[in-house]
């Protein structure tokens, strides 16, 4: 990871664990000083004063999430390393480097290591702490599947999802991973037997998530 980078992450984290790790948007903005609007489009200035602008966005995992990526550019703002962040990569690159760094800071804030740490002492490497995740910050199952995968530091992981007999969603940190979003998977059970598997049946095509390490 680079130095500019990594520094704007660690100041979050340290930002936010001296306000407890609070995760609830609106609490987290207002202990941090940050105002929150109504507008055509999400938006943060750091101001002063800081404003977050939002978008009545009815479903409320993706608006939960996007508070906290708003949340975390004003934060890599405050922290003085916007700038060197994106200097870090091509100038073309910028900005998309940017909102890559918002994004994941955005996940630490939303799903927080403590929150992480609890889900997987209780469930380990398995969907059930995926589920865990999901429910106890309030996220998305593509949010909740990328901050699990990236959690597990210590082995290659993939969490997948797969419905309808295709992949519908995919997050690894395997670098030799063959599963694509998209591809046929007709029988999870039968092509990874070793994997951690649990089928949700309450929707109208039951879907799997598959947990592989290695």
């Amino acid at each position: 990871m680079r130095d500019a980078t990594r520094a704007a992450i660690e100041f979050a984290q340290r930002l936010h664990a001296q306000h407890d790790f609070e995760t609830d948007p609106e609490r987290l903005s207002h202990l941090l000083g940050i105002r929150i609007i109504l507008g055509k489009e999400n938006r943060a200035a750091h101001g002063p004063p800081s404003i977050i602008t939002r978008t009545p966005d009815a479903y409320a995992p993706r608006q939960r999430f996007t508070m906290h990526h708003e949340i975390a550019h004003i934060v890599i703002q405050r922290s003085g390393l916007e700038d060197a962040v994106k200097a870090e990569v091509d100038p073309d690159d910028a900005d998309d480097h940017l909102e890559l760094v918002a994004n994941y800071i955005g996940a630490l804030l939303v799903m927080p290591d403590p929150l992480i740490m609890t889900s997987l002492e209780r469930h380990g490497l398995t969907p059930e702490a995926i589920l865990d995740i999901r429910d106890r910050a309030q996220v998305s199952f593509a949010a909740a599947i990328r901050r699990f995968t990236t959690a597990n530091v210590d082995e290659p992981t993939t969490v997948f999802i797969s419905g309808d007999s295709y992949v519908l969603d995919l997050a690894s940190t395997d670098p030799y991973n063959r599963i694509q979003r998209y591809q046929r998977m007709a029988d999870a059970r039968a092509e990874f037997p070793n994997a951690e598997l649990l089928t949700l049946r309450q929707y109208i095509k039951p879907r799997t998530i598959g947990v592989l390490t290695w």
